[in-house]
């Protein structure tokens, strides 16, 4: 959304160290998509924005066990379909 210059003036300064975080993927969630070859594959094309806010999403999830699990299995599901899960509020434009 900052490279496109989608980020409201008024509420930059607030994200700023936000956009200027790196983001680190969790090691066990990228190894569980690791484990299936065709989604691995899939994975790896597709956009970096993309990738972040889905492996967040299912990061976010962490301390409810179950849900975890299910939001984890179904990206790898969709992933391995080389499919992307659409999101809320169409930001699918910002991927």
């Amino acid at each position: 959304m900052d490279s496109k210059g989608l980020i409201h003036p008024e509420i930059r300064p607030q994200v700023e160290s936000l956009i200027a975080e790196e983001y680190v993927f969790p090691k066990d969630i990228l190894a569980k998509i690791k484990k299936d070859k065709e989604a691995w594959k899939n994975y790896q094309s597709f956009s970096e924005p993309y990738k972040r806010i889905r492996i967040a999403y299912i990061d976010s999830a962490r301390d409810r066990p179950e849900e975890f699990k299910k939001r984890l299995n179904n990206f790898i599901a969709k992933t391995r379909e080389n499919k992307k899960i659409g999101g809320y509020g169409e930001i699918d434009e910002y991927y």
